[in-house]
């Protein structure tokens, strides 16, 4: 995934979760706070409607009791007056009003007859009377339901005047709570509100309900109408405590739900606006930091040969990426000339590596020659020349008598018979040495051409190898261990290899086979090899195994013996035959690896070599595609 793609994912991740963040703000703290504020806003009309019919009837109370202490009413008891008791009916909007002296006589009263006697009968009834007769100056203030209406009943004891307290009667006065004067109050408040006159032994529909929910925890209703308003509902009672007048205030819900509505517009616009924003902000991103990062990627990528001049990217910013660009172009060039260097170092390391393979093959070599040197030399020393000098000496006197000279013949005659039979040894061991002198020059020849594309490969059968190997051998090394080989490698193919160099690889194997017996020293030195062809990786290869019960090899140690520098030996080469036999047999597309229970316990090489060369493995691969 492209930096950009990356970059893009996250900003929309993050405009993702901030949208995310609004939303559930907005669904689980801000809507709910508009919903608590309008349902605070319907319990304060709610609360405005009822404080106002409460004051109203109150300041009515208030005024009836001033008028009652204010010695104008005791006039009445003394000599009624009609039009005096009109003008105060009408200055108060009374809609009926008694005056009674201490014995509750009527004295006056100023409403329909008939009708006021009816509410007499309410308000003096034997059972839940409104106003006591036994007690003169009842004072009361009460909502009282009569034939279907809804009455405001005041009673205030009579004075002679306010700095009297003598109670000289009582007066009794009352207004209906008509829609008129509801509708006046509603009018003056400017709230919209509705009202019902309730039948408390006769409730129904939703009144019913608002009655059940409302108590003196919760003395208003509020209850949803539709997704528009939200009613808030009070309940008036009685002087029974008989729910008598249900008052209804219907908040608008417009308002909140339009707030809402403009939130979430403002959220699509704002995430709307972040995308569009995202998109800027990716081109810029683009502009200013992507392309100069891929420019100084291309130039990183392009970076070839050491010995090719390159092109430095070209940045006249003065920020951090041209600081970068800069200081990278810098340790290119820096990188370039320690390349050199160090591919200077590599080449001399690899002559030294190679030169001394080279050697430890020759020693290896030379070990047999060297032998072989030995024993002409002590098949000289062996040849009697003082005896033959002396015996000739005394042949070439006339005076030796018949037998002697005889013996001297004789002993002439042996002698030079032994001698032709030791240079009879002698010339085949110099045709041995001939033969190992060019092997050593064969393996000083391979070694310039190893490395090129023209190897000397040759299709040669695995025991012949194995014979040249073994010939390589010295001769102590052969005499003093067995050397077992299996019978399957006479039946296997010939194979495909550097001679010389396969031949050093097994002559390696087997000298540090021998080195290991002779180091162990075991009651029985045996070394056996064998070799069985195996598919690897979809591949025939010839499998060698070369395992002796010498010394062995630690576990720990098992995968170092190929290393360079690896090594047992106390004195001599240090571990440059099994790293040169690693390197070597990568190089012929092979491998070698050890295996080991540990010190005592023997080892066991194993070789993979190619069966058939690499232009024929590719070939035949062509074939079996097509």
């Amino acid at each position: 995934m492209l930096l950009r793609e990356k970059i893009l994912i996250v900003l929309l991740a993050m405009l993702c979760c901030y949208g995310s963040m609004e939303f559930f703000v907005l669904k689980n703290f801000i809507a709910p706070e508009l919903e608590k504020q309008e349902r605070q806003q319907a319990r304060e009309d709610l609360r405005r409607c009822t404080d106002a019919i409460q004051t109203w009837l109150t300041s009515v109370q208030k005024e009836i009791s001033l008028l009652s202490q204010s010695g104008q009413l005791h006039s009445q008891i003394q000599s009624p007056s009609a039009n005096s008791m009109d003008s105060i009916s009408a200055k108060f909007d009374l809609d009926f009003m008694a005056i009674y002296n201490n014995n509750w006589d009527q004295m006056h009263c100023k409403a329909d007859q008939a009708v006021f006697e009816a509410i007499e009968e309410t308000l003096f009834a034997l059972k839940n009377p409104v106003i006591d007769k036994n007690i003169p100056g009842y004072s009361r203030k009460a909502l009282v339901r009569h034939q279907g209406h809804l009455l405001f009943i005041i009673s205030a004891p009579i004075t002679r005047s306010s700095l009297s307290q003598t109670v000289e009667g009582t007066v009794v006065a009352g207004q209906f709570l008509t829609p008129r004067r509801l509708e006046a109050i509603r009018d003056q408040l400017q709230l919209n509100f509705n009202w019902d006159f309730i039948n408390p032994d006769h409730i129904i529909g939703q009144n019913k309900d608002i009655i059940r929910r409302v108590n003196a925890a919760e003395p208003f209703d509020l209850i949803p109408i539709g997704k528009e308003f939200l009613q808030a509902s009070g309940v008036f009672y009685d002087y029974q405590k008989k729910p008598v007048l249900v008052i209804k205030t219907f908040q608008d819900r417009m308002i909140s739900r339009q707030s809402l509505h403009v939130m979430l517009m403002v959220l699509c616009g704002k995430i709307i606006g972040g995308g569009f924003s995202v998109l800027l902000l990716t081109w810029l991103l683009q502009r200013v930091f992507i392309n100069p990062v891929i420019r100084l990627i291309k130039h990183i990528v392009n970076i070839e040969h050491p010995g090719k001049r390159k092109n430095a990217p070209l940045f006249s910013r003065k920020d951090e990426i041209g600081t970068l660009a800069n200081e990278f172009s810098q340790m290119c060039q820096r990188l370039q000339n320690a390349q050199v260097k160090l591919m200077e170092k590599s080449y001399l390391s690899g002559i030294t590596e190679m030169s001394s393979g080279i050697l430890h093959n020759v020693r290896n070599a030379l070990s047999p020659i060297t032998t072989r040197i030995e024993r002409i030399k002590g098949q000289f020393k062996t040849v009697p020349l003082e005896n033959l000098e002396k015996a000739q000496f005394e042949l070439q006197h006339s005076g030796l008598d018949s037998e002697r000279r005889k013996d001297l013949m004789r002993f002439v005659d042996l002698t030079f018979q032994d001698v032709l039979m030791n240079l009879s040894d002698m010339v085949t061991g110099l045709d041995d040495l001939s033969e190992q002198v060019l092997q050593i020059e064969d393996m000083l020849n391979i070694q310039r051409t190893f490395g090129r594309e023209d190897k000397p490969v040759e299709f040669i059968e695995p025991t012949e190898l194995l014979n040249k190997a073994l010939e390589m051998v010295p001769e102590s090394v052969r005499d003093d261990c067995r050397i077992s080989i299996h019978s399957r490698i006479k039946k296997l193919p010939a194979i495909p290899v550097e001679p010389t160099t396969f031949v050093q690889i097994l002559q390696n194997l087997l000298i540090n086979a021998a080195e290991s017996l002779e180091k162990e020293g075991p009651l029985y030195r045996k070394i056996h090899i064998s070799a069985d062809i195996e598919t690897v990786e979809e591949r025939q290869m010839l499998h060698w195994q070369i395992q002796d019960n010498g010394g062995g090899i630690p576990k720990e140690k098992i995968h170092q013996i190929f290393e360079r520098g690896a090594s047992s030996k106390r004195k001599g080469l240090t571990g440059i035959g099994l790293h040169w036999c690693a390197n070597t047999l990568t190089a012929m597309k092979g491998r070698v690896w050890a295996e080991s229970q540990g010190l005592h316990c023997g080892a066991l090489f194993h070789i993979l070599i190619p069966m058939a060369p690499e232009e024929e493995l590719l070939e035949t691969i062509q074939e079996t595609i097509e």
